[in-house]
């Protein structure tokens, strides 16, 4: 059966549902495109924290950071700093960082190796500094200062492709649809879905609506969120969750005004291990957004509460009195995560939360929604909005591998923790089954294996004995959770078939040590994040 789509209804508003609608209004002019949106409704309020992904998206539709950011109190990101994730620290509080961008093998001829090997000779680098090693943009992160690196004396830094964004998804939905979707002359109504008609296909035929009667189109998107009124309510796509291996489902969360907003003000989003899952921390141009995600099985709502508030207590400097952490007004938020089989199903697609969720650690909340409509719009625009059967098989495959790949990704941040302090942490590290939920295989070093349990995972990265360059994230969270997986048999084969020593590897280490000088006595001369935004975006 082949689809000729000529005419769209999105379901729902909110960030997912004006973000698929200023895609298509600006790729696919000639659809018919209609979004109808409940008044009634509330936000979810989360995926305020964005990866560099979303940069296609921004491209996509032709919009630069000057024409959105102060008009949704947007910040930028350049990394995610995970702190005590590698087990719960006496003193100091352990931190690592992922960044964006490609790796910088510069000075480095093993490639991701070269780091694992010094540190194998030397015995006791700091796993947090993996990062930097490869990356000065994170050596420019930990002083909170950002450039467009105009002179190149930021190694590797590309700013427009290794920056993300923190912002309010909820004004940056009010903002394509003031400023992109609307000019367009798409139809916009406000009104509550009240009955959907199907024809016996089990296709959607049209939407009823309370008072604006019924809306007809060739394809229907659903944006409705969790509720997913179209793709689960009514077509009843199974539904695959996730909590057996994540298991996190709720979150508390608040937002915090400043103190001292240019030192508060991070170019990262930070994620802090407590007692029973993370604290995210996402600083905005005008608050902080702050919140905790836990696992129900393992605190309820009253315990998760307290243990957050002794969090930001713990936090002098967002709360220097205890009393502003108490009293602080908290949301409760439950999250359902998983995947549908499909998201497109019929003439119906699933967009954003309406489709699937992955719990925020990597900031995957709105970058499912923006690589589910690019992957929508790359479709159409093929044959001009004839879509065939096969194009909706190849859609739908390569969205669920994407999704399938992150909930492998976030599994591995807990897989290989040591935290054990708790029986939630014991639980994680321990105790859970990290494979597939739909019965794959995570792919590690290029070699796929059936992986069992958090041991087993570790056992299965330690016979491959080297990471390559594809292993993308897995090398900053393995590295950062104190994981090396050369062995010391490996070293001494490689030091006679390479011709190589250990001296001569001190010397490439050595020399980046001198290059991270060079680097940080170039940064004390960059402004600050704050005043960079102030500069460019918020002085007006």
């Amino acid at each position: 059966m082949h689809h000729n789509v000529k005419s769209i209804t999105i379901v729902g508003g909110g960030s997912s549902g004006w973000m698929t609608a200023a895609a298509i209004a600006r790729l696919l002019p000639n659809i018919k495109l209609t979004l109808v949106e409940s008044p009634n409704i509330p936000t979810i309020g989360v995926g305020e924290s964005t990866i560099g992904h979303i940069n296609q998206y921004l491209a996509l539709i032709g919009i630069k950071d000057e024409d959105w950011m102060a008009a949704c109190n947007a910040t930028y990101k350049t990394s995610i700093k995970f702190i005590d994730f590698r087990e719960n620290p006496k003193e100091e509080p352990h931190k690592f960082h992922y960044p964006f961008g490609i790796l910088d093998f510069t000075d480095k001829p093993r490639g991701p190796m070269e780091w694992f090997l010094a540190a194998a000779d030397r015995g006791n680098l700091d796993p947090s500094n993996f990062a930097e090693f490869y990356h000065d943009s994170i050596l420019m992160t930990d002083k909170n200062k950002i450039t467009r690196n105009e002179d190149y004396k930021i190694r590797g830094f590309n700013f427009r492709e290794d920056t993300a964004y923190h912002m309010d998804a909820t004004l940056f939905g009010a903002w394509l649809r003031d400023n992109l979707c609307l000019p367009s002359g798409m139809t916009h109504i406000l009104d509550t879905v009240t009955d959907v008609v199907q024809r016996e296909d089990g296709s959607i035929e049209k939407v009823g609506t309370e008072n604006s009667g019924y809306l007809e189109a060739d394809l229907f998107v659903d944006c409705t969120g969790f509720k997913s009124l179209l793709l689960d309510q009514t077509l009843k796509e199974p539904f695959t969750s996730f909590h057996d291996t994540l298991l996190n489902d709720r979150a508390v969360a608040t937002v915090i005004p400043y103190i001292d907003k240019e030192a508060e003000m991070e170019n990262y989003t930070s994620c802090t291990a407590i007692e029973c899952g993370w604290v995210w921390n996402i600083p905005l141009w005008n608050r902080i957004g702050t919140g905790y995600v836990y696992s129900s099985k393992h605190a309820t709502e009253e315990e998760a509460e307290a243990q957050f508030r002794k969090h930001l207590k713990s936090n002098r400097m967002m709360f220097p009195d205890a009393e502003r952490a108490d009293t602080c007004e908290l949301r409760h938020i439950k999250i359902k995560h998983g995947v549908h089989e499909r998201a497109w199903v019929k003439n119906v697609v699933g967009i954003g939360l309406a489709n699937g969720f992955i719990e925020p650690l990597e900031s995957t909340g709105l970058m499912l929604t923006h690589e589910g409509i690019v992957k929508l719009c790359n479709t159409l625009l093929m044959r001009n909005g004839v879509v065939s059967n096969y194009d909706v098989d190849l859609f739908n495959y390569g969205f669920q591998e994407q999704i399938l790949g992150f909930k492998d990704f976030i599994s591995q941040h807990y897989a290989l923790s040591c935290r054990n302090d708790t029986p939630y942490w014991k639980e994680v590290t321990g105790d859970l089954t990290y494979s597939r939920a739909m019965g794959g295989t995570i792919n590690l070093s290029g070699l796929a294996h059936d992986v069992r349990s958090a041991s087993d995972l570790g056992m299965r990265m330690h016979r491959t004995r080297t990471f390559d360059n594809n292993m993308g994230g897995i090398l900053y969270i393995a590295a950062g959770q104190g994981y090396n997986p050369v062995e010391q048999n490996y070293i001494r084969y490689e030091d006679v078939r390479r011709h190589e020593s250990p001296e001569l590897r001190a010397t490439i280490y050595d020399k980046w040590l001198e290059h991270k000088e060079e680097v940080l006595a170039h940064i004390e001369t960059l402004p600050t994040h704050y005043q960079f935004l102030y500069d460019n975006f918020y002085n007006k």
